[in-house]
């Protein structure tokens, strides 16, 4: 018996030594990550938070410098403090490493051109009180928008030449070519209402809405609300229908243009 002891003692840290981690303590998924950031690629920036989506694991220290240990076998890092942006906006860390580095730069206000682009509407739920009120297309539940209407600063569009089959939780993106462009030194409102069918008891129902909703963009924009592809995205989250038959996130994509 005491042989047999032995033999899986010898085994399991046979095991452990292979491995390259400590067997026992289950600190395989560990990562020890560290490294600056600079202001202008040169200049240590302090008081940088290190993060993920959601959790902050350090602040830099008067050199710059930070060191994190995550308990993942991956993470994705963000560098962010208030005025400035980060490059790269975020990286993806799979192994432990010492030479992570961060370059910041000061954001400014845009001074140019917003060009809508697309809008994105994805429901978020979809008639709540039984299957005989849920429009279904191609066997799947959905919500049939008719029309999709906006008025920017005064100048008004109804989109959709077709209808808009929106499935929940899934987004989808209607291509806007009109010409709206706005100056990013003004403030404006986008103001928008949706159409949408429904079945009641296999009879085919349009709910109107009979109020609109708004997204008001009353600050400057500065390189910070820049994404990596050069837009601007203003979003309005969890809008109710006039009849609380649905809700829905809708976004407005702008590319922005620097003067020329």
């Amino acid at each position: 018996m005491k042989k047999l002891v032995t033999l899986i003692m010898i085994v399991i840290l046979g095991m452990s030594m292979l491995s390259g981690c400590d067997f026992f303590s289950g600190n395989s998924d560990s990562l020890t990550i560290s490294g600056y950031v600079y202001l202008n690629s040169v200049e240590p920036l302090e008081g940088v938070s290190i993060k993920s989506e959601t959790t902050i694991y350090a602040r830099t220290d008067v050199n710059g410098f930070f060191n994190i240990t995550v308990n993942n076998d991956s993470v994705e890092l963000f560098a962010e403090k208030t005025g400035y942006t980060f490059s790269p906006r975020s990286v993806t860390i799979s192994q432990s490493t010492n030479s992570l580095i961060f370059s910041a730069t000061k954001t400014k206000e845009l001074s140019g051109l917003l060009t809508l682009n697309s809008i994105i509407i994805t429901p978020t739920s979809i008639v709540s009180f039984g299957d005989n009120y849920t429009y279904t297309h191609n066997g799947d539940k959905c919500l049939k928008i008719s029309d999709i209407e906006i008025n920017i600063n005064n100048k008004q569009f109804d989109l959709l030449d077709g209808d808009l089959y929106a499935i929940k939780n899934k987004s989808n993106t209607v291509m806007f070519d009109e010409d709206v462009t706005l100056n990013t030194s003004s403030v404006f409102n986008i103001w928008f209402s949706v159409d949408a069918y429904f079945t009641s008891l296999n009879e085919e129902l349009i709910f109107e809405e009979d109020r609109q909703s708004v997204i008001r963009v009353q600050e400057k924009q500065t390189t910070e609300d820049l994404d990596d592809k050069n837009q601007i995205v203003y979003t309005a989250v969890g809008v109710n229908s006039s009849n609380n038959m649905f809700t829905y996130n809708i976004s407005f994509v702008f590319d922005y243009y620097e003067n020329v």
